[in-house]
């Protein structure tokens, strides 16, 4: 069982223990653990993506996942012979990611036409104040095609 969408808005830190509580686990599912490695080293990009030196960069990358793995090892048995396929886990993450933002953009594509049209017609703060904005937010547009 895999989490699938672990990232640092699904876990909370206690500071004074050290003790790490994992929630949102609406979309865990049975996979290959590499796969949440991926996906975490993949969020880990985001604290360090400003920094112009890539030296800094990959530095902060292996000292980072260095901790991730120390924590996962800590409940998990993981080989260094599955460590050895992280690359290619990270570019099926990387993918499932291009997919996952084409099918957002698919469902959503009443959204998506009325933010084109407020930039195409100059329609300030985002058609809030026009009679345009009948537009739906994602999750209503979601649950109405279901």
């Amino acid at each position: 069982m895999i989490h699938f969408d672990y990232n640092d808005g699904n876990y909370m830190i206690d500071y004074n223990s050290g003790q790490i509580t994992v929630y949102d686990f609406y979309y865990s599912c049975f996979g290959w653990y590499m796969f949440d490695l991926a996906n975490i080293w993949g969020k880990g990009i985001d604290w360090i993506q400003f920094e112009p030196d890539a030296d800094k960069r990959k530095k902060f990358m292996e000292d980072y996942f260095e901790i991730v793995l120390a924590g996962y090892r800590s409940e998990t048995r993981l080989d260094q012979s599955m460590l050895n396929t992280l690359p290619l886990f990270i570019q099926a993450n990387f993918m499932e990611n291009i997919i996952d933002a084409f099918e957002v953009m698919r469902n959503n594509s009443e959204e998506l036409s009325c933010r084109i049209k407020c930039i195409e017609d100059d329609i300030p703060y985002m058609g809030f104040f026009h009679e345009i904005y009948s537009c739906e937010e994602p999750f209503e547009y979601e649950k109405r095609n279901k």
